[in-house]
């Protein structure tokens, strides 16, 4: 059955955003989805919240956990949602851990950087930093900065690429992911046929030799911040040959060689395709259809007079209605069919039920209640990547999310506080139907089926704590918060 207006916006918001609370998708249909699609794809329209971020005065265990915090607060209280979303999305394509960057104060600055407000050039972070691309700006700006983060210039190692002969540089770690991870993919995601040869990579670590990284501030203890440094000394000048195309220089015509690079016969880049499945498989579905690749590899390429490069056009095609990609992001094969990330599970929880406290002290209890469910922000698995899907779904990380939902519930899972009974009074929920209805309409946005509702109300009309009386404390403490743990531990909330 096709999807009405209110499931699409509900739809909309949960994917391009972290959840979909009731008053949003009513102001989403009134304002209509097309507008609604534009308001959040020009998010910088709206103020930043973004908070100060937490102290940098040492490089511990402890500033990771203040540092996840933080961005766990950004994303639960964003007015950007789309931003924030972003910033998770090339968090985990251009994986980065804070094991490998030295100083983990590093991580701070990446994260900016994602977020479009770090000068990897001047090693200076201002809100929103001029000429930054990301997050959804000009794609071969963003594998120009990407290529000059310090963070990702020691965990791969690119800082000590030297120049070392006409065949290679002296570490090829960088280029090697660069072509095979972030911009192109072994092979063309929809020819299958190789869209780089083990030439190309040796050719591209020379155009990358002396791209290194100092200190912003060598006055300040330490090395931290850093910043990018072109050390000509150490540069091969070339010419080098990658992906067909003799260039020698500082090597940053690099980028715009594999932004528009093409395989023989093939009408849309190689570089338009990867990032097209990349987008849609992380807002839409899992092994999207050819045709839907390359309508997005068409937009990246600019085939009808778009700005090329271009990740907010991307983002349009497939979130604004009136395309053959919108059509499949807002289809039944999309509808609910996307499972949630442990980083989705926890903001929309907390997005949903809104609880009290949240950013107060040093919390590291949801940092651990993440990793319990398989995903540590900062310390991806390795450079590839969270593997996404039902790959979060096994025995052991569904009972760390069936936990997590129970210690939200007795407040147990940070140092926040969900006033459940406020919620009762301010809903003026009175009958046990009256509560199952709100929260699983809350909680899922959508109708409960008959038979888990009429499950859910006898469970509140069991008498194994007494009468329902919602004004009393007994019923708030051990049926009703009893009851959103339950919904919060169906199939139904696993998925966006």
């Amino acid at each position: 059955m096709p999807l009405n207006e209110s499931d699409k916006v509900a739809h909309l918001l949960r994917r391009a955003g972290f959840a979909a609370r009731p008053e949003e998708i009513e102001r989403g249909v009134a304002r209509g989805l097309h507008a609604l699609a534009d308001e959040m794809v020009h998010f910088e329209r709206v103020p930043d919240n973004l908070a100060p971020p937490p102290s940098d005065q040492y490089a511990s265990f402890d500033f990771m956990t203040l540092l996840t915090q933080w961005w766990l607060q950004a994303m639960i209280t964003t007015t950007r949602p789309l931003q924030e979303k972003m910033v998770l999305f090339w968090h985990g394509l251009f994986a980065t851990s804070a094991q490998g960057v030295g100083d983990v104060r590093q991580m701070y600055l990446q994260n900016e950087l994602f977020r479009g407000n770090f000068e990897p050039d001047n090693g200076q972070v201002s809100r929103p930093s001029p000429g930054n691309p990301f997050p959804v700006g000009n794609f071969r700006q963003m594998l120009l900065y990407l290529s000059k983060d310090p963070a990702m210039g020691y965990w791969l190692d690119n800082r000590l690429n030297r120049r070392l002969n006409d065949e290679v540089g002296s570490n090829e770690n960088y280029a090697r992911e660069l072509l095979e991870l972030f911009s192109l993919g072994v092979e063309d995601v929809v020819a299958k046929i190789p869209n780089y040869t083990e030439q190309d990579v040796r050719q591209a670590s020379r155009a990358l030799t002396g791209w290194s990284v100092r200190p912003a501030d060598p006055t300040r203890p330490g090395d931290y911040p850093r910043m990018f440094q072109f050390d000509a000394a150490q540069h091969d000048l070339g010419p080098y040959t990658v992906l067909g195309v003799t260039f020698r220089g500082s090597g940053e015509q690099l980028f715009d060689i594999i932004v528009r690079h093409r395989n023989p016969g093939q009408t849309q880049s190689a570089c338009g395709r990867f990032l097209g499945y990349r987008l849609f498989t992380f807002f839409g579905y899992d092994d999207p259809e050819p045709e839907i690749i390359n309508a997005l590899a068409d937009v990246f390429d600019g085939r009808n007079g778009e700005q090329r490069y271009s990740v907010r056009n991307m983002l349009k095609a497939i979130f604004t209605p009136g395309n053959l990609v919108s059509e499949a992001f807002y289809s039944e094969r999309a509808f609910r069919a996307h499972v949630k990330s442990p980083t989705e599970v926890l903001v929309s929880a907390f997005r949903l039920l809104r609880p009290s406290g949240l950013g107060e002290g040093s919390d590291a209890s949801l940092q651990l209640a993440l990793r319990r469910m398989g995903q540590a922000l900062f310390f991806p698995p390795d450079v590839s990547g969270w593997k996404e899907g039902l790959n979060w779904i096994n025995t052991t990380f569904m009972l760390a999310r069936y936990n997590f939902a129970h210690d939200l519930m007795l407040n147990r899972a940070s140092e926040t506080s969900i006033d459940v009974a406020g919620l009762v009074r301010q809903q003026n929920l009175q009958t046990p139907e009256q509560v199952v209805d709100y929260f699983g309409r809350l909680l899922l946005q959508t109708p409960l089926s008959p038979f888990m509702r009429t499950t859910l109300i006898q469970y509140l009309r069991s008498n194994t704590y007494g009468p329902f009386d919602p004004t009393h404390q007994r019923t708030i403490d051990n049926k009703i918060r009893g009851l959103i743990y339950l919904i919060m531990a169906t199939p139904e909330f696993q998925l966006s």
